[in-house]
Parts: structure tokens; C-alpha cells; sequence
């Protein structure tokens, strides 16, 4: 124990270092590899969220370390990426409909809500029921594990798409009718790629930098500053200093960069403008707070299958459900209230 001042700080534990310096590593090579895709949007954005879905389900079926059936593997699959492609699937194939001849595939047109097929979830239950009962190694619990996590990664890894592409579908939707940013908010300003490209991005950003600096914060606060425990049941590591710490900064860094952009005449959503500040500040506030709960929502889950990580293929970071378990729920929880904003807080949308 080290003190500046009257300020008291927590000697790092042992193997600190090293494990620091895997963490920076990994993430260096992450931003390196991911972020290029996140800017670039399109097909290349599609396929990258893609890859790490398909990396995520693979560490869903690992993590109560059961041999299962092979048709546990397909079902699980299918019902995942059933759910996160739903909105894509449902509004090209109305589109296809409509008008065969001058079909073309979109990916940005139909992220106006926030869904997955009611009968889909129905079916998924039912699929998991007879999963059930034909594999014995499939139990009660196995049963209500993987149905959760379906619909957790279903619509987790779809708000992934939702707030890259929602920007765009509003462009194409105003028809020239608003000005955003100082530029005609219209379909001219997507197909030139100057909106598409570079306007989209900054409401993933918005979204993700609130559970990134929030995690950042907390690691750092915890090791440093931490002396009372979170929750010892489930993560023994967390500290209420850590959660202070990440709420602070996480909320800091997300309402700057909203309220900057929205000050500059930049506004990331038509609806959240200088005037419109306090709804910035509810998304920065709240963002931290759904990180939080998501980090220790996988953590319970950890603790039920006594397991340390969800993989080991991001050294020092564990999988990638080990990374991604704040930013599925700070998402989802973005995505709910920015429809509840853009439609006036009508819960019958």
C-alpha cells in the first residue's frame, strides 16, 4: 500500500505487468485489424461483426464443457444467426416481393426497429425442448443456458449492424427534408459516400467508447483504488471504486464526444443536437451502467460453469465473449433508447 498525499493506492498483484502488457498488445492488434472495417462500413463492416459472431457461438457451446450431439451444434447456429440476420433477411425479402425486377440487395435499408421473429423464439424453445429430450447430456439447464444466450447474442450482435447502418436508413428516409451537420441530410449524401463512410461511424463510436473507457477505467480504479468488493459472488475481482471510476470516466468521454460534435453543428442523430443535449447526457450516463451489468450478467454465468474465460483466442483478454460482454449490453440498451427517442417515447413502436 503506497499513499500520495492522504490518498492511499493498492500495490498491483503480482504478474501485474506482465498481464498489462498482453492486454495493450491484444488490443493494439484488435484496433488494428477491427477498426478499419468499423469505418469503412458496408459489406466490410457486415462480414467482420460476422466473424466474430461465429466466433462468439463457438465459445456459447463450449462454455458448459459437455460433449454434445452434433445436431446441438447446427440448432445453436442457426438459431443465432437466425436471429442477429433477421431484420436483414425480413426487409429483403419484402423488398424482393415487391419488386423482383430492380431487387437489390441492401444492408442498410431496414434497421429502422429493433426485432427478432416472434416465431422464431418459439421455435428456438421448442428446437431446444426436443434437443433435450433426445440428448442426455442436454439438461433442463442446458436448455434454459442456450435459449438465454441465443436471444442475448440474437440481439446483442444485431444492435452491432442497427447502429452502424440506423444513420444511413434515416438519410434515406429524409428525403433532403432536414439539414444535418451544415449538409443536405439526404439518399445524394449517402451515395457519395461522405455520409456512408465517415457520418454513420459516429454513433457507433457514441456507443462503444461508453463501455471501452468504462472497462479501462474500472480495471485501472479497481487495481489501484479498490478496497470495497462489488460483488464477491460473482466477479471477486470488482470494487465499488472500479465501478465509480468507469462510471465517471465512461460517462465523461461519451457526453464529450456527443455534446462536441453536437456543438460544432456535427449532431451524430438528428435528435440529439446542442438543443437536445439532455439526451445525450441520459446515453452517456446509462451506457456505463448497461456495461457494467452486462460484464457481471457473463461473469454469473462463468461462475455457474466454474470457468475462468469463454476462450483463450485473445491472450490476456480471454475470448471474444470476454470482450465483448459490456458492449452486447450497452448496445442493446443504446439501440432501445434511441428508438424510444426518435419515436417520443412511444413504447408502442
Amino acid at each position: 500500500m503506497n499513499k500520495i498525499g492522504n490518498i492511499e493506492i493498492n500495490t498491483p498483484p503480482e504478474g501485474y505487468k506482465s498481464s498489462l502488457k498482453s492486454r495493450v498488445i491484444v488490443a493494439l492488434i484488435l484496433f488494428v485489424t477491427a477498426v478499419p472495417t468499423f469505418i469503412l462500413g458496408g459489406w466490410y463492416y457486415f462480414f467482420a461483426v460476422m466473424a466474430f459472431l461465429v466466433l462468439a457461438i463457438a465459445e456459447v457451446i463450449k462454455a458448459p464443457r459437455k460433449k454434445y450431439n452434433w445436431f446441438v451444434y447446427v440448432a445453436t447456429y442457426a438459431i443465432i444467426l437466425s436471429f442477429v440476420y433477421w431484420m436483414f433477411f425480413k426487409g429483403n425479402m419484402a423488398a424482393y416481393k415487391a419488386d423482383p425486377e430492380h431487387f437489390v440487395l441492401s444492408l442498410a435499408d431496414y434497421y429502422e426497429g429493433f426485432e427478432v421473429s416472434v416465431i422464431g423464439i418459439a421455435a428456438s424453445l421448442l428446437v431446444y425442448c426436443v434437443v433435450g429430450i433426445l440428448d442426455k447430456n442436454f439438461g433442463l439447464d442446458d436448455v434454459a443456458y442456450f435459449f438465454f444466450m441465443s436471444l442475448l447474442l440474437g440481439l446483442g450482435f444485431q444492435s452491432f449492424y442497427f447502429i452502424r447502418y440506423f444513420p444511413i436508413q434515416m438519410a434515406y428516409n429524409a428525403k433532403g427534408s432536414i439539414t444535418w451537420g451544415g449538409l443536405p441530410y439526404n439518399s445524394t449524401l449517402v451515395e457519395n459516400g461522405l455520409f456512408k463512410y465517415l457520418g454513420s461511424f459516429e454513433l457507433l463510436l457514441f456507443v462503444f467508447v461508453g463501455p471501452i473507457f468504462n472497462d479501462i477505467a474500472a480495471y485501472f480504479g479497481g487495481v489501484y483504488f479498490g478496497k470495497h468488493k462489488l460483488n464477491e459472488r460473482i466477479s471477486p475481482k470488482k470494487t465499488w471504486e472500479g465501478f465509480y471510476w468507469g462510471l465517471i470516466v465512461g460517462f465523461v468521454v461519451t457526453a464529450a464526444f456527443g455534446l462536441i460534435l453536437a456543438a460544432t453543428g456535427h449532431p451524430i442523430l438528428p435528435f440529439l443536437t446542442i438543443d437536445k443535449w439532455y439526451w445525450i447526457l441520459l446515453i452517456a450516463l446509462l451506457e456505463p451502467v448497461f456495461a457494467t451489468i452486462g460484464d457481471l450478467s457473463f461473469s454469473l454465468i462463468k461462475r455457474y460453469y466454474d470457468i475462468k474465460d469463454y476462450g483463450n483466442i485473445l491472450r490476456g483478454h480471454g475470448g471474444i465473449l470476454d470482450r465483448c460482454d459490456s458492449i452486447i449490453f450497452s448496445s442493446i440498451g443504446a439501440v432501445i433508447l434511441l428508438i424510444l427517442i426518435k419515436n417520443g417515447w412511444n413504447f408502442l413502436v
